[in-house]
């Protein structure tokens, strides 16, 4: 874990604030919160930030808004949507060149759930290009969070769930990052090990949380049934090296990094006792 991050769910300032107490070294702008979207950043409020990042060393994440139907099968909706997250590149270069993390968004109530959900990913990834493009000069990555991949919630299916979804967009949009949650990942019976696997060369950043695979639930570290210890073991070994967001309900920095520490010397244990 080269830094950790926190989403607590707060307005900009105080989430930095809740971060700093715990000893984070991220925090989380949520942008689907209300008072936290673009127009809810004019050039004061964006300086009265930079000047607290710079005298805490804090430095943000903005959690675009994963309302925004990026990957909507209606072309005129995904058009608004690349405007809308164009927009949230600006903020976060603003903030001294925040990554951006965006997600795929969905389709409703469709007739033909195959071609429409084909429709909306084809849409997703002209969306990105055009986004990860319009980003780069200003300063900006845009980190791809994968959705859970619902089934038993409908009429609506989230875009961009599934390992065969995720490798088709990042085959066809150089310079996007995967910021894997594994708890969306482990959503109706989902395998984040193996996603991990599959993906740990493009995944910058990982989310984490647990459940019971019924639904995404934040809860903390080990009060779920999500497999941590054999994440943590192919994150070893894979030597993989990047940002954890924490995405935990009821749960602390220090408790969450003494459970993957743990995780960690008992494999380290099994393997001198090899």
């Amino acid at each position: 874990m080269a830094a950790a991050a926190q989403q607590d769910y707060l307005d900009a300032e105080s989430g930095l604030t809740r971060a700093l107490q715990q000893g984070y070294s991220y925090w989380y702008v949520d942008g689907s919160l209300h008072g936290e979207r673009p127009e809810d950043f004019p050039r004061e409020r964006t300086d009265a930030l930079l000047e607290l990042m710079q005298q805490t060393g804090m430095r943000p994440i903005y959690h675009g808004n994963f309302k925004s139907p990026l990957g909507s099968d209606v072309p005129a909706l995904a058009t608004a949507a690349l405007h809308y997250a164009c927009r949230e590149v600006d903020v976060c270069s603003r903030l001294g060149g925040a990554p951006l993390i965006v997600h795929g968004g969905g389709v409703v109530e469709p007739r033909l759930v195959a071609e429409v959900r084909q429709a909306g990913l084809h849409q997703l990834i002209t969306n990105l290009r055009a986004l990860v493009a319009y980003a780069a000069p200003r300063g900006v990555q845009v980190w791809l969070e994968n959705l859970c991949n619902y089934t038993r919630f409908h009429p609506f299916y989230y875009i961009c769930t599934t390992a065969d979804e995720i490798a088709t967009v990042l085959e066809q949009v150089p310079g996007l990052h995967l910021f894997l949650d594994v708890s969306h990942a482990y959503v109706n019976g989902g395998d984040p090990v193996a996603m991990f696997r599959q993906f740990h060369n493009r995944i910058i950043g990982m989310s984490f949380s647990d459940n019971h695979q019924d639904r995404d639930a934040h809860l903390p570290l080990g009060a779920g049934s999500l497999p941590f210890d054999a994440l943590v073991a192919a994150i070893i070994e894979a030597g993989w090296r990047g940002m954890v967001g924490f995405e935990t309900r009821g749960g602390t920095l220090a408790g969450s990094v003494q459970q993957l520490s743990g995780l960690a010397a008992l494999r380290g244990n099994r393997g001198d006792a090899g």
